[in-house]
């Protein structure tokens, strides 16, 4: 088993487990291509699950930022537009052009990737991974919900969150380590002990695990659907986070749909 990483990234202490995380994937047991659906009802809650309807950037959906995250056309006409995620980015020119973004620069404007060298460990592969995040959906007290998600592309995760209240959506408003590099590029951040910490605004967290093929494949929790409140009954909105990271590479990602199983 391989160890987590401790990290510095301009004075912001980060630990992170990495390639841990990566083995997970291909050990959990409620992943599945090929899940048996449970009986649901309702229209897709995802906002453009299916990526086709924005401008610049998918509506419903974080801002790309044209470094690590992209909005591209697939090869395969039968999906249109999807979402391209590239974890071999050094962290250090990943975190200075997102402060960029952050201030509302054009994805378009995005610099050139630098080179990254083996063993990459410095990438955001190996340290925050790329995340891209969906808008708030409300949830209902008791329901359970049924995620899918096609993937294209090695091994990553699919994460669903709740939240009591809608809070921020900026990009990057729920990641403590890029946070944290914002507060000291605007001269808050205070690295000592005892320094108030990153609180996240989401209460319930799941996963599921996707990818692991060169070829488009649809994937699900077996027999598995979602519960949000059923341990955290204040859960009254969920966001899709996609979570590619290790190893350092290319995702695509399209159609993430979520809807209510009929119980």
């Amino acid at each position: 088993m391989l160890p987590s990483r401790r990290i510095v990234a301009c004075s912001v202490i980060v630990a992170i487990p990495v390639l841990v995380q990566f083995a997970l994937i291909f050990t959990a047991t409620g992943a599945s291509t090929a899940a048996e659906p449970p009986k649901t009802r309702g229209e897709n809650l995802v906002p453009n699950g299916e990526f086709e309807a924005g401008k610049n950037t998918p509506d419903g959906w974080q801002t790309i930022d044209g470094l690590s995250s992209f909005w591209v056309d697939d090869p395969d006409p039968a999906h249109g537009k999807v979402i391209k995620l590239d974890t071999d980015v050094l962290q250090s020119q990943g975190y200075e052009w997102w402060a960029k973004i952050v201030k509302g620069a054009d994805p378009k404007q995005a610099p050139a990737k630098l080179p990254t060298v083996e063993p990459k460990f410095d990438t955001l592969a190996g340290l925050d991974g790329v995340w891209f995040w969906s808008d708030f959906m409300p949830v209902e007290r008791g329901k359970r919900y049924w995620l899918t998600v096609d993937v294209k592309g090695t091994g990553m995760k699919v994460f669903l969150r709740g939240y009591p209240e809608k809070t921020s959506t900026d990009f990057g408003a729920d990641e403590g380590a890029f946070q944290g590099y914002l507060k000291e590029l605007a001269g808050q951040f205070e690295n000592k002990r005892g320094r108030k910490a990153f609180i996240k605004k989401y209460t319930w967290d799941g996963w599921m695990p996707a990818g692991g093929s060169d070829q488009w494949q649809t994937y699900s929790r077996r027999e598995m659907p979602f519960d949000p409140t059923k341990n955290t009954p204040n859960v009254r909105f969920v966001r899709v986070m996609l979570y590619p990271y290790w190893p350092p590479a290319t995702y695509y990602v399209d159609n993430v749909r979520l809807l209510e199983v009929a119980d």
